[in-house]
C-alpha cells in the first residue's frame, strides 16, 4: 500500500478548498533509488497531527475515535473540526478530506480515492463518503457497506498499529488483556483466514451431512439451528442495546462532570457543606461564650494578682517579715521577765553594793537580744497571713496558668470561626444552584436507572446466550449422534480431511509464525534499545499472545515498569517485528515520535529504525525531535519534506514544501 495524496477542506487549522491544501505522500526516486521517509515538520499547534487524523479520519470515518464513541460525539468532532476563520462573520459549514492511495490484491496494484465530506446545517450533521477505484465510482453502496468495503482493505486494528501517535503507542506495552496485540498477530500472519476457512468448511460439511439425514432428524436439527440462530441475534441485539446504554451512560458521565463544574464555579463546593459550617459556627459559638465566662470569673477573682509579681512579691516577704517580728516580741516579753528574776536572785546574793553592775549588764543583754529592725505595718493575724500567704504562692499561678491556657483555646475557637463564617460567606444563595442542583440530582437517578438497566439486561443476555448455547449443544450432539452413520461422498470426504487439517496447521503456523515474531523482536528490540538493555528478550503464550520481557538473568520483567520512553522502544520494536514477520507493506505514519525518548534512544530510533522501517514513513515532527543533527543523519532516506507552518494573521495553516531551515 502507498499512500499518494492528501486534500484538506476547511479542516482543522487548514483554510481553503482541496486545491489550497494538497500534499504529495508517494515517496520520490532521487540518484536512481526511491527514498521512503517523508517528513513533516511543524510548531506544536501548527497541524502536524492534523495530518495524521486526517488520514485515520477518512479510512474509518468513526471508528477513528475510538470503539465506544457515540454518534452523538462523533458528529460533535465532526463540527469542531471545521476551520473557524478569523476575523470573519460567516464561518464555512462544511468540511471534508480526500485520500488517494493504491493497495496490492491478488497480485494486482488497484488505485482507490475516498472522500469524506460533512456539512452542518442547524443541530444536523450530514456526512458523505464516496469511494473511487481505478477512478470509477463505487455506486449502490450503502455507507454502512462503504465503510466495511473500506475495513476490508485495511483492518482498524490493523491500522492502528501503523498509524499511531507516539505519545500513546506506550499503551501497546500496557495492553493488559493483549486485545491489541493478538488482532495484530491474527491479522498481520494470516492467522485469521486459516479460522474463516474452518468455520466455513464447518458449515459446508453440516449441510451437507444433514441432507443425507432421515426427513424427522432434519426436522428436529433446522429446528435446533434456527432457536440457536434466533437466540443468538436476540443475544447480539441484547449487547447493542447494552452498548447503547453504556454510551449513554458516559454521555451522563460527562453532563454530570460539567454540572459539578458549574456548581462549583458557583461556589457549589461551600454550599454541598453550608448546613454542617452552620451547625459548627453554632457550637463554636456556645463554646467560645463558656470560654468568655470562664475567663471573667478567674479576672474577676486573683489571676489579675500575678500582672503586679513584683508589688505582691514585697508585700509578701513583709507580712513574713512581720510575722517574725511579732514572735520575737512575744520572746521578749517572757525573756524580760526571766531575766528579771535573775537579776533579783543576784543581787539578793551578792548584795546591793553589786546592784547597778548587775542591772546594767542584763539590760545590754536584753537589749541586744531583743532588738527588732522590722516596723510592723499591717499586724494581721497567722490566719490572715497564711490565707494571704496560700493566696499568692498556689492560687494566683493556678488562676494564671488557667487564663494562659483558656486564652490559647478561645484564639484557636476565634480562628476556626473565622474559617467556618469564610466558608459560609463563599456558600452561594441557593437560588443561584437550585436548578443545577436540581439537574444533577436527574442526572444521577438517570445514571442510577441507566445502571440498573445496564446490570438487568446484561444478565437476560447472559440468559439468552446459555440458551443459544444449550440449542448449539443439542445441534453439535445430534450432528456427532448421526455424523458417523451417513454416507459421505468425496467432497465431504475430503472437505472433513481438510478441516481436521487445517486445525492442525493453524496450530503449528501459530507457533511458527510466534517463534519467528519472538526473534524478529528480539532482533529490532536490540537496535533500539541502549546496550545495558542488550540481553532483554521476549516470550510470547501462543493461546493468549501474553508477553514477557525476560532480562539476561531470566528473570521476567514486569512492563508496567517501564519507562515512557522504555515502553515507546518496547512497542515500535514489537511493531517492526510484526511488521517482518507478515510481509505485509504498508506505510507508516508516527507524530512525534521522540518526545518521550533519550538522547540514546533518539540516536538509535532515527539510525536504525526510520530508514528501514518502511517502504513508506511519514514521521510528524517538531524542531527540537527531528534536529539539524538528525535531519542531517536522515537526509539519505528522505523523499521529500514539508513544513506545516501557522499564519497568526490568517489563523490557518498551511503545507509548504521544506523543513525549517532548508526550503
Amino acid at each position: 500500500m502507498i499512500l499518494k495524496s492528501l486534500y484538506l477542506q476547511d479542516f482543522g487549522v487548514f483554510q481553503g478548498s482541496f486545491d489550497d491544501n494538497h500534499v504529495d505522500l508517494e515517496p520520490r526516486v532521487k540518484y536512481n533509488r526511491k527514498r521512503p521517509i517523508i517528513l513533516f515538520g511543524g510548531l506544536n499547534g501548527a497541524g502536524k497531527t492534523t495530518t495524521l487524523t486526517a488520514v485515520r479520519l477518512a479510512l474509518y470515518g468513526k471508528q477513528s475515535l475510538g470503539r465506544a464513541v457515540s454518534v452523538q460525539n462523533y458528529h460533535q468532532f465532526l463540527v469542531d473540526a471545521i476551520h473557524k476563520p478569523k476575523g470573519k462573520v460567516l464561518a464555512p459549514n462544511t468540511a471534508g478530506i480526500k485520500l488517494d492511495f493504491n493497495f496490492g490484491r491478488q497480485g494486482e496494484v488497484i488505485d482507490y480515492t475516498v472522500e469524506r465530506v460533512w456539512t452542518v446545517r442547524g443541530k444536523s450533521v450530514f456526512e458523505n463518503v464516496e469511494i473511487f477505484q481505478n477512478g470509477e465510482h463505487l455506486k449502490d453502496l450503502t455507507d454502512q457497506q462503504k465503510q466495511a468495503f473500506l475495513n476490508e482493505l485495511i483492518p482498524i486494528g490493523v491500522a492502528d498499529l501503523f498509524f499511531f501517535d507516539g505519545e500513546k503507542i506506550a499503551d501497546l506495552a500496557e495492553d493488559d488483556n493483549n486485545s491489541a496485540l493478538a488482532d495484530a498477530i491474527n491479522r498481520l500472519l494470516g492467522l485469521d483466514i486459516i479460522d474463516r476457512l474452518k468455520a466455513d468448511l464447518g458449515v459446508y460439511l453440516r449441510d451437507q451431512k444433514r441432507d443425507k439425514l432421515p426427513s424427522a432428524i432434519q426436522t428436529e436439527m433446522e429446528a435446533l439451528e434456527n432457536s440457536y440462530q434466533s437466540l443468538y441475534s436476540k443475544y447480539q441485539s441484547q449487547l447493542a442495546d447494552i452498548e447503547a446504554l453504556k454510551i449513554e451512560s458516559t454521555e451522563l458521565e460527562t453532563t454530570k462532570e460539567r454540572l459539578k463544574q458549574n456548581i462549583n464555579d458557583l461556589g457549589g463546593a461551600w454550599a454541598s457543606n453550608r448546613q454542617e459550617a452552620e451547625t459548627k459556627e453554632q457550637a463554636l459559638r456556645a463554646k467560645r461564650n463558656e470560654l468568655q465566662v470562664q475567663i471573667r470569673n478567674l479576672i474577676a477573682d486573683a489571676a489579675p494578682l500575678a500582672l503586679a509579681k513584683n508589688q505582691i512579691s514585697a508585700l509578701l516577704k513583709q507580712l513574713s517579715d512581720e510575722q517574725q517580728a511579732k514572735r520575737q516580741l512575744v520572746i521578749q516579753v517572757e525573756l524580760r521577765k526571766q531575766l528579771n528574776k535573775i537579776q533579783n536572785a543576784l543581787i539578793k546574793s551578792l548584795g546591793k553594793d553589786h546592784k547597778k553592775a548587775i542591772e546594767a549588764s542584763i539590760g545590754e543583754s536584753l537589749h541586744a537580744a531583743t532588738s527588732i529592725d522590722t516596723d510592723i505595718i499591717h499586724d494581721i493575724s497567722d490566719s490572715e497571713f497564711n490565707r494571704l500567704n496560700h493566696l499568692i504562692t498556689k492560687v494566683v499561678p493556678e488562676q494564671q496558668a488557667k487564663v494562659k491556657a483558656l486564652s490559647s483555646e478561645l484564639e484557636e475557637v476565634e480562628e476556626e470561626l473565622a474559617n467556618v463564617g469564610l466558608n459560609i460567606s463563599r456558600a452561594p444563595d441557593e437560588r443561584r444552584i437550585s436548578n443545577f442542583v436540581s439537574e444533577l440530582g436527574e442526572i444521577e437517578n438517570s445514571l442510577g436507572q441507566r445502571q440498573v438497566e445496564t446490570k438487568q439486561k446484561t444478565e437476560a443476555a447472559k440468559a439468552t446466550l446459555r440458551e443459544a448455547m444449550d440449542s448449539l449443544r443439542k445441534l453439535r450432539d445430534k450432528e456427532k449422534e448421526f455424523g458417523n452413520v451417513t454416507n459421505l461422498d468425496q467432497a465431504v470426504t475430503l472437505a472433513d480431511r481438510t478441516r481436521g487439517l487445517l486445525e492442525s496447521f493453524s496450530s503449528r503456523s501459530r507457533e511458527t509464525r510466534i517463534n519467528t515474531l519472538e526473534q524478529e523482536f528480539i532482533k529490532s528490540f536490540a537496535k533500539l534499545a541502549r546496550k545495558d538493555d542488550l540481553m532483554i528478550t521476549a516470550k510470547i503464550d501462543h493461546e493468549t499472545f501474553n508477553v514477557s520481557l525476560v532480562d539476561g538473568a531470566g528473570q521476567i520483567i514486569d512492563k508496567k515498569k517501564l519507562s515512557a520512553g522504555e515502553k515507546q522502544i518496547y512497542a515500535i520494536a514489537m511493531l517492526e517485528a510484526l511488521g517482518r514477520t507478515s510481509g505485509r507493506n504498508l506505510p507508516i505514519i508516527i507524530d512525534t515520535p521522540l518526545g518521550r525518548l533519550d538522547s540514546h534512544h533518539r540516536e538509535n530510533l532515527v539510525k536504525n529504525y526510520f530508514p528501514t522501517a518502511s517502504h513508506q514513513v511519514l514521521i510528524l515532527s517538531t524542531d527540537t525531535e527531528v534536529d539539524e543533527d538528525f535531519y542531517k543523519e536522515l537526509s539519505p532516506e528522505i523523499s521529500h519534506a514539508f513544513e506545516v507552518a501557522y499564519d497568526p494573521q490568517a489563523g490557518s495553516s498551511a503545507y509548504y514544501e521544506g523543513y525549517f531551515w532548508r526550503h
